[in-house]
């Protein structure tokens, strides 16, 4: 639209806020513009001083070549009430072609209405530094403290504001999102639209929920509104209404949303979640440009930080509340036994943190925006929109998670503590206070009971490993152990924590409903004896792995008589250790082994060719149950019917970047296929897996390195065609049966290998690709990698079997 033939009225409201309105007004002033405006200025009933200041400095503005009009209210008419006394004035007046309602405490930058208007748009507002939507942005200048802001602008570093202003302009220019919400700080409309929609609703007083309902009614009316991301002033926040006593500013805003509710028939929405909107709307646009100005990055490295603080705080906030709801759950009697082993763990599982998805995400954009960084393909902008979007809504989750368990907590009765007095009351006091330390005689004697009760209670399995707790579940060791406790979740289970050394431990603490952990200190005969006769009670021990036999407690316990003991081979351990050429800790183990599955009555494996190696290395020696158990969690899959984008498949790797990755083979893959696919490589080892890429090719269109959580792979499992899964021809890999590579088959990506003799799955009838034809161009046409991909997935179905069959066999033998 061409500015010179617009008017705007601009309304600006003001309650006890003259020293801030005195610096809108001097912005007004000071900075360019060519758009012809005029001011409504309403002065909410302030105080008289404020009053007399206010109108000060209006007459000083206008002798200065404001035009404006000035209202004094003897009633506060809030702003709603206010905004209108000034709407209704330009609308009388027939040249006024846009309404702009501004607050008193902005500070306008150079031609931010010159910009707005050249948007031609129905309604539109400019971001920010205050903003309770995706208007709001973190900023890295610092206009100087509110509470100097008497001294007037001399006290302001305005030059750091306007090259912000400029800054931001050029760096985002063009980019103009329609929204469906915008924030009354500062909002343009046409002429249009408020003689459409009428008057700002008064029911909201003083202030609160008119804008969302002037927005509503904005939509309701076929009208669009937008946020121009290109357009920034500077925002003080809650002038008039920070005036306000908190608790009477608490109350009109719960009152003004049960209007809002009332009027509308619907819930209000939260907008926490438009903190991501707008780290994603700007990083979607700097992405997508051909050069990256420093703000770009700056941006972006301020949005993460601030999001993680959010989240981290939100986060923070959930934890006290659980903790404050399950401590007056608890009304349980201060007994000698609960004030010794406090609460047990919640077995649910822990609520995942959202601060991994935001270093993910954030890695992955920073690579785009570097000054070398690489270019972002649409796929690529793609996916990041798809990552985006899946946070807002997480974080939306999070936010109503919180509010339902405030309102949990607040719906909950108290308990008063009761207090002590009779004799008794205060024994129990003094016995409890002394059990609270772990040393103590007492706690001592408290923790032996407990053993005692558990010893003659029997009924247990006693597993060689330490226990599967929350903070290690990202462990795949510990995600096996906890799969295997998982499936007697009504016996009794205890873990021997083997210790060499260390500081002291309570040799029994209680670890969740049904299970405990003894701290077996391996230098002491005691423990080691009540453990092996605890092992004996129960007449089961499970060992986790040959890693937990060679030590005294491990030694000891093998040599109990009567008892059914399983070995759960993880992993061929020796081999292991001698493929890391340690051959003193390989023969250690190969004697440990070769002792369990003479003497166990159950060996748990991986995989079958895992059972046929340990058959074929001790033959007439093997003498146990051989029962062929893989663990795997693939809750979700896709089908394989997926098309080449533009004739070019997608590779993907996901995984870390030891040493039996084989990193080095998989990047001469790349770099010899570097224009024919695309490749997509998600690691936590963000930085080394760069680094291993060939300089030709770290910056090329077609490769990308990142982060990802497990939920996010799911979604970018189902884009993909090829997965890499290299592994040297060895026993190790020959008996494996690797968690990533059942994760391909199932969501129809079909693997590249150096070898197919991995676990079962040569044997199943896997179909794959070899890295050498990969790299040479010879990969399948889409119909064959389609058909290769459906006929996978019926090892996954077959793997399934495996698994529930190997548990049920597992179950029975430790009837």
């Amino acid at each position: 639209m061409n500015t010179t033939r617009a008017k705007t009225g601009i309304v600006i409201v003001t309650y006890n806020s003259a020293e801030v309105f005195a610096l809108a007004l001097d912005s007004l002033l000071r900075t360019a513009c060519d758009s012809a405006f005029e001011i409504a200025v309403i002065d909410n009933a302030s105080t008289p001083a404020q009053r007399e200041a206010s109108r000060r400095t209006f007459d000083d503005a206008v002798s200065r070549g404001l035009s404006g009009v000035y209202f004094q209210q003897e009633k506060n008419l809030g702003f709603s009430g206010g905004n209108n006394i000034g709407i209704e004035h330009f609308l009388a007046d027939p040249s006024v072609t846009h309404i702009c309602l501004l607050n008193s405490d902005v500070i306008v930058t150079d031609r931010w209405l010159d910009y707005l208007i050249e948007a031609d748009k129905d309604a539109i507002g400019p971001l920010t530094n205050a903003s309770n939507n995706e208007q709001g942005i973190p900023v890295g200048y610092h206009l100087g403290d509110r509470n100097n802001l008497g001294a007037g602008s001399a006290a302001l570093d305005l030059p750091a504001l306007d090259r912000f202003a400029k800054e931001r302009r050029e760096a985002w220019l063009g980019d103009v999102v329609e929204s469906d919400f915008l924030s009354y700080y500062c909002v343009l409309f046409t002429r249009q639209v408020v003689e459409k929609l009428g008057l700002l609703d008064t029911r909201f007083f003083p202030g609160a929920y008119e804008d969302d309902d002037y927005c509503l009614r904005t939509l309701e009316h076929g009208f669009k509104m937008f946020v121009a991301r290109d357009v920034y002033i500077h925002h003080w926040g809650s002038a008039s209404f920070g005036k306000l006593d908190a608790l009477e500013a608490q109350g009109f805003a719960a009152e003004n949303r049960r209007r809002f509710e009332e009027k509308y028939g619907r819930a209000w929405q939260d907008r926490t979640y438009l903190s991501v909107t707008a780290w994603k709307q700007d990083s979607i646009f700097a992405i997508a440009q051909p050069a990256h100005p420093p703000l770009h990055a700056e941006a972006h490295r301020l949005y993460a930080q601030q999001l993680n603080k959010l989240v981290d705080g939100l986060e923070s906030y959930r934890t006290h509340l659980l903790h404050q709801i399950e401590t007056r759950r608890s009304v349980q009697k201060r007994d000698l036994r609960s004030v010794v082993f406090g609460q047990y763990e919640d077995e649910e599982a822990a609520p995942r943190s959202l601060v991994p998805v935001i270093e993910s995400i954030s890695s992955e954009v920073r690579q785009y925006l570097a000054d070398q960084g690489e270019t972002a393909t649409p796929e690529v902008i793609q996916r990041l929109q798809a990552r985006f979007e899946r946070l807002e809504r997480d974080v939306d989750a999070l936010v109503s998670e919180t509010k339902a368990l405030l309102a949990q907590l607040n719906a909950m009765p108290t308990t008063e503590p009761k207090a002590a007095g009779g004799f008794m009351d205060r024994l129990t006091a003094r016995v409890a206070r002394a059990a609270e330390f772990p040393s103590s005689r007492v706690s001592r004697m408290a923790r032996w009971a407990e053993f005692a009760d558990l010893f003659f209670g029997g009924n247990g399995i006693m597993f060689v490993a330490p226990y599967p707790t929350k903070a290690r579940e990202r462990d795949g060791y510990f995600q096996r152990v906890k799969a295997i406790d998982s499936l007697f979740p009504a016996r009794r289970r205890v873990y021997c924590d083997v210790r060499e050394g260390g500081g002291p431990k309570p040799f029994i603490e209680r670890a969740a409903r049904s299970a405990w952990v003894l701290n077996v200190a391996a230098e002491s005969r005691l423990q080691r004896l009540a453990a092996c006769l605890l092992a004996w009670r129960f007449g089961r021990a499970y060992f986790h792995s040959v890693l937990r036999m060679p030590n005294a407690f491990g030694r000891a316990l093998l040599r109990v008589p009567g008892i059914k003991w399983v070995l759960d081979v993880h992993g061929v351990v020796p081999e292991e250790f001698r493929m890391h050429n340690d051959f003193y800790s390989a023969r250690i183990h190969d004697d440990c082994e070769r002792q369990a599955v003479e003497h166990a009555s159950n060996v748990i494996v991986v995989s079958q060719a895992m059972g046929n190696y340990l058959s074929h290395k001790y033959r007439e020696l093997l003498k146990a149950n051989v029962i062929v158990l893989p663990i795997f969690a693939v809750d979700e899959g896709s089908q394989a019917s997926r098309a080449y984008k533009n004739g070019k498949p997608t590779v993907i790797y996901a995984g870390g970047t030891q040493k039996w990755q084989n990193v080095p083979a998989m990047m001469n893959v790349v770099r010899e296929g570097i224009e024919r696919a695309d490749w997509w490589l998600y690691t936590p080892d963000v930085e080394q897996m760069r680094g291993a890429a060939a300089p030709d090719i770290v910056h090329h269109p077609n490769f990308h390195v990142s982060s990802a959580t497990r939920a996010e792979l799911n979604g970018i499992y189902q884009q993909c065609h090829f997965g890499f899964i290299l592994r040297d021809d060895m026993v190790v890999n020959n008996v494996s049966c690797p968690t990533k590579l059942i994760e391909y088959l199932a969501f129809g990506i079909v693997p590249i290998v150096d070898t197919p003799n991995i676990g079962d799955f040569n044997t199943y009838g896997m179909r794959y690709a070899t890295a050498s034809d990969f790299a040479a161009g010879n990969f399948p046409d889409e119909q064959e990698r389609m058909d290769m991909a459906r006929h996978n997935m019926t090892i996954c179905e077959r793997l399934v079997q495996q698994k529930t069959s190997g548990e049920q066999q597992l179950v029975n033998a430790l009837a």
